[in-house]
C-alpha cells in the first residue's frame, strides 16, 4: 500500500500534466489559426468590387495572396487588379470566355473544339500565356450537376473533351496550372485521370475538392496522382446554406468533419484554401473567419501552415 500511493499520485500528476499540455497546444493552434497568413486560391474577381476594395478586404483578413481562378463573367478588367496587387495576385484564364460559350451554346458548344468561339478562346489563352498575363486556366466548370443550387447554371460535360484537352496542352506547354470544378461521378473521374496521366507535370487543382466528394473518394484519387491538389472553398457553413447542401460541408464555424481532418493530416501537402466569393451570399470576412475558427484550429501546427499558405506558395510559385 505504501508503494501504491506514491505511484498513483505520479500517475495522476502525469494525467493532469498531459491535459494541461493538450490545452496549451489547442490554445496555441487557435492563436495560430487566427494569425497565420492565408493564400486564397479560389478568389474570383467580379463586377461588384474595385481593386481598392479587394486589397482592403485581403489586408483586413490577412490574406496575402489570391487568385487561381478567373473573373466570374466577361467584362472585368483584370489588368487593374494586377497593377495594384502585383505578385499577390495569381491570374488565370479561360473562365469568363467559357462561361460565355456555355451561356450562348450550352454544353454542345463547350466541347466543340472546332467552333469559332473556342478557337477564339484558345488563341486568347495562348497569347495570355505568352505575354505572362496568366499563370494557368480555370475555374473550368465542367460538372456541377448536383452541387449548384441554381438549375440554369448546372451542367455536365466530359472532362477529357477535345476543348479541355487543348487547354491542358496549353498549360503543359507554358508551365501553367489547371483548376477544375467537377463532381466525383465515375465517368468524370475517368476523364480527369486520362488528362492527369497525359500531363503529369501540370498541377491540377480540384475546386471545392469535387464539391460533393467524401474524404474517402478524395483520398483514393489524390493517392494515385502526385500532380493533383484540392482547394477547400465552398465546403463550409458560410456558403453551403441550402439544406440539400449541408451534407457536403467539411466544417462550420466551430468544428470540422473528423474524416476530412484525418485526410488532411494524412496528405498535408495536397490541400489549400479558397473563398469562392462571387459577390452574392456570405461576406468575404465571414467566409475567411469560418475557415480560421472552424477548420484550421483542428489541424496540427505543421499541417495548418501547409494548408493555409505553404502548399499554395509551392504549387503557384507565390512570392514570399
Amino acid at each position: 500500500m505504501r508503494r501504491f500511493v506514491p505511484h498513483a499520485l505520479l500517475v495522476l500528476w502525469a494525467v493532469f500534466a498531459a491535459m494541461a499540455h493538450a490545452q496549451d497546444d489547442r490554445e496555441a493552434r487557435r492563436k495560430l489559426a487566427l494569425e497565420v497568413p492565408i493564400a486564397d486560391m479560389h478568389m474570383h474577381l467580379h463586377m461588384m468590387m474595385t481593386p481598392d476594395d479587394l486589397l482592403a478586404r485581403m489586408d483586413r483578413n490577412n490574406v496575402h495572396w489570391g487568385g487561381g481562378v478567373g473573373p466570374i463573367a466577361p467584362g472585368v478588367s483584370v489588368d487593374r487588379f494586377i497593377q495594384l496587387l502585383g505578385k499577390r495576385y495569381v491570374p488565370a484564364g479561360a473562365q469568363p470566355e467559357l462561361m460565355a460559350i456555355y451561356t450562348r451554346g450550352g454544353t454542345t458548344e463547350m466541347v466543340d473544339a472546332q467552333s469559332a468561339s473556342f478557337q477564339a478562346l484558345q488563341a486568347s489563352v495562348q497569347q495570355a500565356f505568352e505575354e505572362k498575363k496568366i499563370q494557368g486556366v480555370g475555374e473550368l466548370i465542367l460538372n456541377n450537376r448536383y452541387s449548384h443550387p441554381s438549375p440554369p447554371f448546372r451542367r455536365k460535360v466530359p472532362i477529357d473533351a477535345p476543348t479541355f484537352k487543348a487547354l491542358f496542352e496549353l498549360a503543359d506547354k507554358h508551365g501553367g496550372f489547371v483548376q477544375i470544378h467537377m463532381e466525383d461521378d465515375g465517368d468524370s473521374i475517368d476523364g480527369l485521370e486520362a488528362l492527369l496521366k497525359q500531363h503529369a507535370k501540370v498541377p491540377v487543382v480540384l475546386s471545392h475538392c469535387m464539391a460533393r466528394a467524401s474524404a474517402r473518394s478524395a483520398r483514393a484519387l489524390l493517392r494515385k496522382h502526385a500532380n493533383l491538389y484540392c482547394e477547400l472553398s465552398a465546403r463550409s457553413s458560410a456558403l453551403l446554406v441550402a439544406p440539400f447542401l449541408h451534407q457536403y460541408r467539411i466544417h462550420d464555424a466551430e468544428r470540422a468533419d473528423s474524416s476530412w481532418l484525418a485526410l488532411l493530416e494524412e496528405l498535408p501537402d495536397r490541400f489549400m484554401l479558397g473563398s469562392d466569393d462571387t459577390g452574392f451570399g456570405a461576406s468575404y470576412d465571414s467566409i475567411i473567419s469560418t475557415v480560421r475558427t472552424g477548420l484550421l484550429p483542428h489541424l496540427s501546427e505543421t499541417t495548418l501552415k501547409k494548408v493555409a499558405y505553404e502548399n499554395a506558395q509551392r504549387v503557384f510559385k507565390l512570392a514570399p
